[in-house]
């Protein structure tokens, strides 16, 4: 009995040294953590909230290096779970990467349009509102806005000197030409078309002129598909210039839609179009000279609105207007 008594004490005395040591032992290498959870997605394990607040920080200073202005968000506010871990894997988890990939970012950005057209992108209002005073200062009765859009990335952003540059080429396209000063002709619509098949005789000098009062370009070659020209704006009745010195191909009412229309042939297979004009001034086989005034621009044919159409064909087959008009 005795013998027995002994075995039970020596039994229950090495158990408690067991689950002490034990006890010991998880406490030792198992330390308490949160498990945080996003949209029920598993983040990780943080030592408490207030590290994976310290974590959230982080990446939204990481955010705020692009952009200050960023809006940082998540969807849905982190939940935690009480858990114990060993210390290691606090250490081996990369909590930045999972959480970086649930963090939302919404951007400010202000779109600068001229006539209608984007040009521009910034992330600062300021810079915005910098381009459309210049452009104000230097052209006028010139269209201008300022749209306000939110993304979540920014893509395509205008840099100084890429705004510099559009900047330039818009007081370029609308500064004023200089053209010689001709006596006023009257505005007479020609419907009937006459056309010339005599010998061409090339331009003498290669003088080239604008073909148009202002430089505000409505729609670029290959605005849409099947534009072969550019459409340069203008008043109604506001003078065409002959390109180049040339003999007058063709005058009158053109049946594929560019309405009343002049061609010039300028020799080497170098023929001009001007089409949709409210009046012709020039005939069928006559010779006209750089900068002189053939036509009033107008938007008869297919057209919506006054505007010269003015097209560069070379052996019949249209090419890029701008390859003519550069420089001029």
């Amino acid at each position: 009995m005795l013998s027995t008594l002994r075995f039970i004490l020596f039994t229950g005395i090495t158990l408690v040294m067991i689950f002490t040591a034990v006890y010991f032992t998880v406490l030792n290498t198992y330390k308490p953590a949160v498990k945080a959870y996003i949209n029920g997605e598993f983040i990780g394990y943080f030592s408490n909230e207030q590290q994976f607040d310290e974590v959230y920080n982080d990446l939204v200073a990481e955010k705020q290096i692009i952009n200050e202005n960023v809006k940082v968000y998540l969807d849905s506010e982190p939940t935690f779970e009480q858990s114990y871990i060993r210390d290691s894997l606090l250490e081996e988890q990369n909590v930045y990467t999972n959480l970086r990939a649930e963090i939302k970012t919404e951007f400010t950005i202000y779109e600068l349009t001229v006539d209608g057209e984007q040009q521009m992108t910034f992330t600062a209002e300021e810079q915005a509102e910098k381009y459309v005073e210049e452009l104000k200062a230097q052209v006028e009765d010139i269209d201008t806005s300022i749209n306000v859009e939110k993304v979540s990335e920014l893509e395509n952003i205008t840099s100084t000197d890429r705004a510099d540059d559009i900047l330039a080429g818009i007081v370029d396209r609308n500064k004023p030409v200089e053209i010689p000063v001709e006596e006023p002709k009257p505005t007479v619509p020609q419907y009937s078309a006459s056309v010339y098949s005599g010998a061409v005789t090339p331009a003498i000098d290669g003088t080239k002129i604008w073909p148009a009062a202002g430089r505000r370009i409505n729609c670029d070659y290959w605005g849409y598909y099947g534009h072969n020209g550019v459409d340069i704006g203008g008043a109604q009745g506001s003078p065409i210039y002959a390109y180049m010195g040339g003999t007058v191909i063709f005058s009158g009412w053109d049946t594929t839609g560019y309405g009343n229309c002049i061609k010039i042939n300028h020799g080497n297979g170098v023929v001009t179009i001007y089409a949709h004009c409210s009046a012709l001034y020039a005939s069928a086989g006559q010779q006209v000279s750089a900068g002189q005034n053939i036509a009033g621009i107008g938007m008869t044919g297919w057209a919506t609105g006054n505007h010269l159409h003015f097209e560069v064909r070379v052996n019949g087959v249209p090419v890029n207007p701008w390859v003519y008009l550069s420089g001029v």
